[in-house]
């Protein structure tokens, strides 16, 4: 992933190359961070925080991809930016993972 400096950037403000969806299709996922495959399940940001951000700070207020396992529906929800959707559509994502 790349650095991204400023705690405001939007995912629109970066060149197409370095938006998580596209390099995805063009290099695999493989190729994208934790946070960048967290912020394609969460799809958006908030007013001046991108969904990269919101990932990054949901992993390290849970203790990584550990604590977003073990996480709960209210842990979820505790983090600026993850509401009752996002909340719920990270449960399903983990989920649809473990079966």
């Amino acid at each position: 992933m790349l650095d991204h400096p400023l705690p405001g950037y939007r995912i629109h403000d970066l060149a197409p190359s370095d938006r998580p969806r596209e390099r995805l299709a063009e290099s695999g996922a493989g190729a994208l961070s934790n946070a960048e495959l967290l912020a394609i399940l969460l799809r958006t940001g908030m007013h001046c925080r991108s969904a990269v951000t919101v990932a990054q700070d949901l992993l390290s207020s849970l203790g990584q991809l550990q604590g977003l396992y073990r996480a709960g529906y209210a842990d979820l929800c505790a983090v600026k930016g993850v509401g009752k959707a996002k909340a719920a559509q990270l449960l399903a994502a983990l989920e649809l993972g473990r079966r």
